[in-house]
Parts: C-alpha cells; sequence; structure tokens
C-alpha cells in the first residue's frame, strides 16, 4: 500500500501548536486571504523547514470575516487573480525560507464551490499554475470539476478525505454548524481514517488545525496511517507477515499481537512479525493493533541481564582473527567488552540473535554452512552473536563454548526472551 499522507490546515491561528508541523507531512498554509499574513506564513514555512513538512499554499475567498467558509459570487477572471495572488505571496516568503511549493488545496466554501463548477474550477487551477507553475499537485476531492481542471491543466492530484469531519449518507461532508459536522473524538477519527484508507479512496487525510484537540487528533491519524502503510501479507489461510517499524519495541509488539482476539500465537523476528490465528475467526486489523505503540510507547518492560560464561576455543576464532588483523585475544576481548540485546528469538528453540558486535570484528557468515555445529557454541555472523542452544547445521563462525548455559526449557520455552541484555565473561 503506497503511504497515505496527513495534511493539516495551518497558518490560521496565533497560538497554532508547534507539534502540528511535526506531524503533518504536508502544511496548508493559509495565504492571507481568510487567515494569515506575511509574519504568519514566514512562521510556518520556518516550522516546515525544521520538521521536514511540505508546504502547501492553501487559497481562499476573500472573506477574513467569514474565514473563507461562506460561498461569494465572484466571477471566474477575478477569482483566478485573487488565487494567484494568494499562492505568489507564499512562494514568494518560501523562496526566502528556500523551501519549495509543492501542493496547492482550495480552503474552506472555495474548495466545495469549486468543485461543482467547471468554470470555477478552472479558474482556481489556472490561478495556482500562474503563480506555482505545473510541477505542484492538487489537493481536492476524489471526484469532481477540480479534480478535472487538474488532469486538463497537467497537474497531480491527490484526493483528500477529512478524518474530523463527519458525512452525510451520500458521502458529502455535513455542513458546519450542524450536530456531528466537526468531529474531535480520537475513535471516529480513526475509524475515518481506517474508512477512507483501507477503501482506497484516498491518497491524503486531513485534520483542521482549528479543530478542538487538534494535537491529538493529528497524532492519532498519523499513527494509523503509518500502521496501515506497514507491509502486509498471507501466509497462507491462517497466518500474516507484516514489518515492523524501525522504532517499535518488539516485545511489546509481540504481546500487542499476541492478546488480539483470535490470535494462537505472534512471532516477532527482527524485521517482521507473523501473526497465526484460526482460519474461520481472523483477527482485526494487526496493524491498528501497532498503531497504539507508534502513538503511546509502552512503559520499558522489565528485562534480565544474562551473563554466559564463555571458552574461547571455536573452530574458526583463528580464521576471525586473520581476517580482521586482530589477535585472538583481542577478538575474545571486543566480544566481551559489550552488552548484547536479545533482538529475536528464532532458527531453533531459544536460539537468540544478539546485536550489535563490536564493528571491528563483524564477519560474514561462513560461504558453506557446516553440517553439524555442537551444543552451546557461541558464534558471530554479521552484525550478531548468539549461541547455538543444541546440535545442528550451521552457517556462524565459531568463536567459543558457553559453559553450564541452557538456552531452552521444555516447559518455559527460551530463556532469553525479546529485550533482554546479554553480557559474555572470558573463562580460560
Amino acid at each position: 500500500m503506497t503511504e497515505c499522507l496527513l495534511n493539516i490546515d495551518l497558518g490560521e491561528l496565533p497560538d497554532e501548536d508547534e507539534r502540528l508541523y511535526a506531524l503533518a507531512h504536508v502544511a496548508n498554509i493559509a495565504c492571507g486571504a481568510h487567515a494569515g499574513d506575511d509574519a504568519s506564513m514566514r512562521r510556518a514555512l520556518a516550522l516546515c523547514a525544521r520538521h521536514g513538512t511540505r508546504a502547501c499554499a492553501h487559497p481562499s475567498y476573500e472573506d477574513r470575516e467569514g474565514f473563507g467558509r461562506r460561498a461569494l459570487d465572484v466571477p471566474p477572471e477575478v477569482l483566478r487573480q485573487q488565487v494567484a495572488h494568494q499562492c505568489a505571496r507564499l512562494a514568494r516568503l518560501a523562496r526566502e525560507e528556500r523551501l519549495p511549493v509543492g501542493y496547492a488545496k482550495p480552503h474552506g466554501a472555495l474548495y466545495h464551490a469549486a468543485n461543482a463548477s467547471p468554470a470555477l474550477a478552472r479558474a482556481v487551477v489556472e490561478g495556482i499554475v500562474e503563480a506555482l507553475g505545473t510541477g505542484v499537485t492538487l489537493i481536492g476531492p476524489p471526484t469532481g470539476a477540480l479534480a478535472d481542471a487538474a488532469t486538463d491543466a497537467g497537474l497531480g492530484h491527490a484526493r483528500e478525505g477529512f478524518a474530523d469531519r463527519g458525512t452525510l449518507p451520500d458521502g458529502s461532508l455535513i455542513p458546519r454548524g450542524q450536530p456531528g459536522a466537526v468531529l474531535t473524538d480520537l475513535a471516529k477519527a480513526r475509524e475515518n481514517t481506517v474508512r477512507l484508507v483501507t477503501g482506497g479512496v484516498v491518497d491524503t487525510v486531513c485534520v483542521h488545525g482549528d479543530t478542538p484537540g487538534a494535537v491529538e487528533l493529528a497524532r492519532e491519524v498519523r499513527t494509523t496511517l503509518e500502521a496501515l502503510a506497514l507491509p502486509l501479507e498471507s501466509l497462507g489461510d491462517g497466518a500474516l507477515r507484516l514489518v515492523l517499524p524501525a522504532g517499535i519495541e518488539r516485545r511489546a509488539a509481540r504481546d500487542v499481537l499476541h492478546a488480539l482476539e483470535g490470535v494462537v500465537d505472534a512471532v516477532v523476528t527482527e524485521e517482521h512479525a507473523c501473526v497465526y490465528f484460526d482460519p474461520d475467526a481472523p483477527p482485526a486489523e494487526p496493524r491498528l493493533a501497532l498503531a497504539r505503540l507508534l502513538r503511546e510507547p509502552l512503559a520499558t518492560q522489565a528485562t534480565t541481564l544474562v551473563t554466559l560464561r564463555v571458552r574461547y576455543d571455536g573452530p574458526d576464532l583463528e580464521k576471525v582473527s586473520e581476517r580482521t588483523g586482530l589477535s585472538i585475544d583481542d577478538v575474545a576481548r571486543l566480544h566481551t567488552a559489550r552488552e548484547y540485546t536479545v533482538r529475536c528469538v528464532g532458527f531453533l528453540p531459544g536460539f537468540a540473535y544478539l546485536g550489535e558486535l563490536d564493528p571491528r570484528i563483524v564477519v560474514p557468515r561462513l560461504p558453506t554452512p557446516r553440517t553439524r555445529v555442537p551444543a552451546l557454541a557461541v558464534g558471530i555472523a554479521g552484525g550478531r552473536t548468539g549461541v547455538y542452544p543444541f546440535a545442528s547445521p550451521g552457517g556462524w563462525n565459531l568463536i567459543g563454548t558457553a559453559l553450564d548455559f541452557t538456552a531452552f526449557h521444555p516447559d518455559r520455552g527460551a530463556v532469553l526472551q525479546l529485550g533482554d541484555r546479554v553480557r559474555f565473561e572470558r573463562v580460560d
């Protein structure tokens, strides 16, 4: 699934929260007609540059008194000039910040009026092109006159839906001022986001910067979008595999996935999670379970520090020494100098992948795996180290033997769990 972007209407309020710029992929900046002035536009553009947010021109009917939310009777040619003037004003200030304006989105009543009128839509698009060129993307309704005018002008078109607005049965927005028009409930915003994205309806979801609780709403939508963008694939009728984001705590991810109704097991590796379930009772969207961890990471779970006594007598120790240009004692010293973290548990029951190795002793796997590696052999491969729990085939470089260690108990499972810490202690 292509990532869906969060766009936020900004540059409208004097006490605007900077966190909104950090949450937005695209900031729709008021260009002075319904709100904003040079000072607010400069601030908005500086915050875009600071947070890596893309700048979008947000032209409107010239109606500061009505905040651009009243439909005005403006001839198309006059409207074209007004839109061009607003977009050019923002573009001029953006050049001072050395920030491109890559998007444009009509505001308020102009958004809806132009989408219903081909003449007004052409006027809006022509004004945008006059000020910003044809390299911009128009953010607007999925279908209608604005979409058609953008296509005719050669502009990109990002189909938009709204997380913080209620809709009528026909899919149109409930008019402001009516019950249910503006949504401040996080669950409703999340529900709207999931419906729009999973239905393939939109390329971008909007939160209004002046909606009460806008920061919390934007955070909810952003993390929902990030979760839904995680690649997900079926592994038969009773399993799914999804890619985990780099910053997520792996043990917490396993726990929240395992807790989903219908899930019988969840296995986490360094990059993926596999969810196993009854094919007749599949779980709810598992990626949404991870959204909570992206939004509000759980408190750090208790981990165990395990010290493993190692005799450095492995058959590959001398080859590792030669390959790295270090003495055998230096290889052993660097291997014991670090505290490692269990990145994943797999391959064999209880086999913990530990990282990160000191870069000076990183070596690749053996070109040809051994048919038999003895139990408790300590190996290194790439940036990882680990202890073989049982005799098995294996391709890691064997540098030692762990003493007095049981990696797996039939009744309790793996001794080392995700996130646990491990130190090696040299025994001569």
